[in-house]
């Protein structure tokens, strides 16, 4: 064989290795995606499943919503409880929610002035997205208002909300069917963010910025993926600049509170604004208790059960 030949053989192996490398490489982070409980590999390839999608614009909950109104939270000051949960995971066949532990909380606390005002989901309401898990927590949460008093549920979108291409059965099913939104109680502004894709992305990030430009209240921001403590068994907010960027304008615009939930783990942490992760609700049994005071410009969390 020529010197020449020789090197040209030698070329295409090298050309072949790499490709094999970068195969491989490509093949080991589907894997991870397909078989971790946090995200799946689907999730990369539906169009319903880009955040942009969602997040076109920031909708603001206001009395003109007929289920809004009645619930009462836009009279909301003084001092009041919210409900709290997370990471249901109605569906999933290794673990039934055992709704009864909150349903017998709810009953003792009747009547006193702890009763939850409202109640927020953080997401991962259901396990793999379909419309019989929807169906199976809506009644849940019709049985929290209709007959243990819970005014309103509001929903935020989780990654395990959304599999399979099932963003429309979240926004078919849940309250206030967008993943976008914010509201007002006397003093405070409320905001659900989108963070179901593990990042919250331009769009969102910059009708996010703008309001808060021209709001000077203090604030409470409610989303699924945790901004500060992240599990290294679970997928995290995927762009670490803007995480930080979104940290920082926290701070800065009068963020008292943030809710996370996803990592199935319990945290806390004092930032400048206190960080709470809630447990999950199907796997743990927790719930979380945020008790409000407007008039102090505070907030903070209490957790049940377990």
């Amino acid at each position: 064989m020529s010197l020449r030949n020789r090197h040209t053989l030698i070329r295409v192996s090298l050309i072949r290795v790499a490709e094999i490398r970068v195969t491989a490489a490509v093949l080991i982070c589907m894997n991870l995606f397909a078989f971790t409980s946090c995200y799946g590999s689907w999730n990369f390839f539906y169009k319903g499943n880009d955040v942009d999608e969602r997040t076109k614009s920031l909708t603001i909950l206001s009395d003109r919503d007929e289920d809004f109104e009645k619930s009462g939270i836009s009279k909301l000051g003084g001092k009041y409880t919210v409900l709290v949960m997370t990471d249901l995971h109605f569906g999933n066949d290794k673990k039934k929610v055992e709704t009864e532990k909150l349903y017998n909380w709810l009953t003792q606390l009747k009547g006193s002035e702890n009763f939850p005002a409202f109640a927020l989901s953080l997401g991962d309401s259901v396990d793999m997205g379909f419309p019989s898990e929807y169906k199976e927590y809506i009644s849940f949460c019709n049985k929290l208002q209709n007959d243990y008093g819970i005014k309103l549920v509001l929903n935020s979108c989780g990654n395990h909300d959304i599999y399979q291409n099932n963003w429309d059965n979240w926004e078919n099913y849940c309250y206030p069917h967008t993943s976008f939104y914010k509201f007002q109680t006397e003093k405070f502004s409320w905001y659900s963010l989108d963070t179901a894709s593990g990042t919250v992305g331009a769009q969102q990030y910059r009708h996010l910025k703008n309001d808060f430009s021209h709001d000077n209240r203090r604030k409470i921001i409610f989303t699924h993926y945790p901004f500060i403590h992240f599990n290294p068994n679970c997928a995290n907010m995927a762009e670490t600049t803007e995480r930080n960027k979104l940290i920082s304008d926290f701070m800065k615009n009068d963020v008292i509170c943030v809710l996370g939930g996803h990592n199935h783990r319990r945290f806390y942490e004092d930032v400048g604004f206190k960080d709470y992760g809630i447990e999950s609700f199907g796997y743990s049994g927790v719930w979380g208790l945020l008790h409000v005071d407007e008039a102090a410009g505070s907030a903070w969390l209490e957790y049940i059960g377990g």
